[in-house]
């Protein structure tokens, strides 16, 4: 089955005392009606279930640690939406979640992903918000935090080299 590619992504990450949580959302443009086909047959789950096995795969190649402690991140569902219910502009939605940890309030705390560099053939964003505040952000992409230093975004465009590290301090009270 030919898929287009996504020609945006937005992720959001809300880093809790414990737990992470992370929504992804993939844009497309489909000339096949490919997802809204599926779901009008009813063939929808399998494809998503397909999709949802393979990206999990690429999850696992990455590696995040909070505080040094390695933190893996788990897909718990997936669905397909519709931009203005247009058929032609189907959206992949994932929602995941991280196992557990512990986040300090004595001294600052660190989260570090690594991922493999790819170069990514969509622009894209990936916003971390944090009930804390952000000291300092290590990137090789482009990012900014707001002005009470509890978010952090990263911006991405199309062709970029994207992965090797990203690396954020946090300190909560």
């Amino acid at each position: 089955m030919k898929r287009e590619k996504p020609i945006f992504a937005e992720t959001f990450f809300s880093l809790g005392k414990n737990r992470i949580t992370q929504s992804m959302y993939f844009y497309y443009y489909d000339t096949s009606k490919i997802y809204y086909n599926l779901m009008k047959t009813g063939a929808i789950r399998g494809e998503l279930d397909s999709i949802q096995s393979n990206l999990q795969r690429y999850i696992d190649e990455d590696t995040l640690h909070i505080n040094e402690n390695l933190t893996r991140m788990v897909i718990d569902s997936t669905d397909v939406l519709f931009r203005d219910n247009d058929p032609f502009f189907p959206i992949l939605s994932f929602q995941v979640l991280s196992t557990h940890y512990t986040l300090s309030t004595e001294s600052f705390n660190e989260v570090h992903l690594y991922a493999k560099p790819e170069k990514i053939p969509y622009s894209a964003i990936s916003c971390w918000f944090t009930c804390g505040y952000i000291l300092k952000v290590e990137s090789n992409s482009f990012f900014s935090t707001n002005d009470i230093q509890q978010n952090v975004t990263f911006y991405l465009t199309k062709n970029e080299i994207v992965g090797d590290h990203e690396r954020i301090f946090i300190q909560y009270s």
